[in-house]
């Protein structure tokens, strides 16, 4: 439950602090008088996963503001649909008309619909005043808005089953289609031994071109040249040929280059580099019934036991690209890059227990719930015959993260890149989201994935390697 707002006793100025579900502060000025101080207070839940706003007060232009806040810092991007319950709003003005009719076109906009539950005398002459008795879907109580506002996905669910077939394990669904038929392999550039052992130099580097790669991942920096690329070295991701990396300058703070205009060849420097060549042979749509999703461990565990039943291509190593509504990231970053002439001192890898905390920072703290998330990387299935690969080039794809706690029955390497501010499209490909992504979203944060890493719902693209080639 999220409360914000209050009634205050005297006349002073006082400042209210809003801690959002996604982690941002919002902070806000009001001022409040003897006798005249109203207050709102603004309840959050969901029910059957429909967001239910239960504002208590006076929506006048003071508990308007709070509402709007309130609402911004609890839609999630797959939010289609919310309830209001009025049955504690005694006034009502054009102020917090404004707001309700935002929150309506806000959802309809992503496909679905708004209801208000238990609207008081006023409120209600007031709507019918201002003309929009009949624009609101008004209805006596909470339970029958949300079973409105579920008909239309219902809708959109059936539909996908009539089309797509469906498999369930537990509590998620997940829907099979075929992609490409061509083989697909992984193109390695660099040593994943020298990075981890904090061994590069800069003949380590190489310059290449990343507008034309669909997916990748690695370690690298964009820079006028080598030598001040060298220092900065970070985990990178390759998206539809935009490059987004996690510079180690000090800032923990992700950059990006999308290109939109002519190739002006801006090279990327890599010293590790793990790229896609080749189709994704299938694309899985999945959808947890449980609000605090599965993780991306589980996720490919359980492609991995798809794969074992039906596929006769699968060696034991995929490359998945995910584009999902995140129920909780973890994950990882360089504080420095892992320079030779930084790791004197090391003994082992910048991954050991007495090494890591002064490489990398580790969330192991779920953040960014309810924004999306999209990743590429790859997983080896351990408990496959592997050896139909090279053993080198294998142990050059993953490892295995120290803050990783559970089976040893499979190695991931995945980054991930948090978006913010466009809805959950679920009639849109994969390929199609994340070009949407990149061109109309806000870059929020980028990491090393951790396996606990979690999604409500998403897609998947998935690709049997049948080669690991090493540059």
């Amino acid at each position: 439950m999220v409360q914000v707002g209050s009634p205050y006793p005297c006349i002073c100025a006082f400042r209210v602090l809003m801690i959002d579900a996604r982690g941002a502060k919002v902070n806000g000025n009001y001022l409040s008088y003897p006798l005249q101080a109203t207050g709102m207070n603004v309840s959050i839940s969901r029910h059957e996963g429909v967001l239910v706003f239960a504002p208590d007060g006076r929506l006048d232009g003071h508990g308007a503001r709070i509402f709007e806040k309130a609402i911004q810092s609890a839609l999630h991007d797959d939010d289609s649909a919310a309830v209001v319950d009025m049955l504690s709003v005694e006034y009502l003005s054009s102020a917090g008309i404004r707001v309700l009719l935002a929150l309506a076109k806000e959802v309809k906009r992503r496909g679905g619909m708004m209801a208000l539950a238990g609207v008081q005398e006023y409120p209600l002459k007031v709507l019918k005043m201002a003309g929009f008795h009949s624009i609101f879907s008004i209805v006596p109580g909470v339970e029958e808005a949300v079973r409105i506002c579920k008909k239309g996905e219902i809708g959109l669910s059936l539909i996908d089953e009539l089309t797509i077939p469906t498999v369930k394990h537990g509590a998620v669904s997940y829907h099979i289609e075929k992609g490409g038929t061509d083989t697909a392999r992984l193109k390695v550039r660099g040593d994943l031994a020298t990075l981890l052992h904090a061994r590069i130099t800069s003949e380590d580097l190489r310059e290449a071109t990343f507008t034309s790669i669909q997916y990748s991942i690695g370690l690298g920096a964009l820079s006028p040249d080598a030598a001040s690329a060298l220092p900065l070295l970070g985990e990178m991701i390759t998206l539809h040929g935009s490059m987004i990396w996690l510079p180690t300058d000090g800032n923990d703070t992700p950059d990006f280059l999308a290109p939109a205009g002519e190739d002006a060849r801006i090279p990327v420097y890599t010293a590790f580099n793990v790229t896609l060549v080749g189709p994704f042979h299938e694309y899985i749509s999945f959808e947890s019934d449980d609000p605090d999703g599965i993780s991306l461990d589980d996720l490919y565990r359980q492609i991995f036991s798809f794969a074992r039943e039906r596929r006769k291509d699968f060696n034991g190593v995929v490359a998945l690209a995910v584009a999902g509504v995140s129920a909780g990231m973890t994950g990882s970053g360089l504080a420095r890059a892992p320079l030779k002439e930084y790791g004197g001192g090391l003994k082992g890898t910048i991954m050991d227990e007495d090494a890591i905390d002064d490489w990398c920072t580790v969330n192991a703290y779920p953040l960014h719930t309810g924004d999306t998330l999209v990743s590429f990387g790859v997983g080896v299935d351990t408990t496959a015959d592997l050896s139909f690969f090279d053993p080198v080039a294998l142990h050059s794809l993953a490892y295995v993260h120290p803050s990783h706690k559970g089976r040893s029955d499979q190695e991931l390497h995945n980054h991930g890149v948090i978006f913010r501010g466009l809805p959950w499209d679920r009639n849109a490909s994969l390929e199609k989201l994340i070009r949407t992504l990149l061109q109309e979203a806000e870059i929020v944060d980028m990491r090393h994935l951790l396996g606990t890493s979690r999604f409500r719902r998403g897609k998947v693209g998935v690709a049997y390697i049948s080669e690991i080639a090493e540059e």
